[in-house]
């Protein structure tokens, strides 16, 4: 007499059981790229889904008293002003001149 230890399990159960076993994995995935943002930057770079560098725009100009302004938001109407961009994947910093 043969006894039969385990159930056999449906497709439709199989399939399931799969399907919340690769839910977890992309969850799992999801989450940890999530809260690690500069691991999917550094593999999309250089590749067409790269996100484009943001762009801080600042302006430059001189107050009454001639001293030198810099600001987010442009100075009243009638003072010359120049706009400058900075770029978030640039360095802004001059270099320290080497002596050789």
């Amino acid at each position: 007499m043969a006894y039969i230890t385990q159930r056999a399990e449906s497709p439709l159960a199989r399939g399931i059981k799969y399907t919340l076993i690769l839910l977890a994995l992309v969850a799992v995935i999801g989450g940890y790229l999530y809260l690690n943002p500069s691991v999917w930057q550094e593999w999309l770079k250089g590749t067409p889904l790269e996100p484009p560098a943001r762009v801080t725009q600042l302006y430059k100009w001189r107050d009454a008293a001639g001293q030198w302004q810099i600001t987010d938001t442009p100075p009243a109407a009638g003072i010359a002003y120049e706009v400058l961009e900075y770029r978030s994947d640039t360095n802004v910093m001059p270099l320290v001149p080497r002596d050789e």
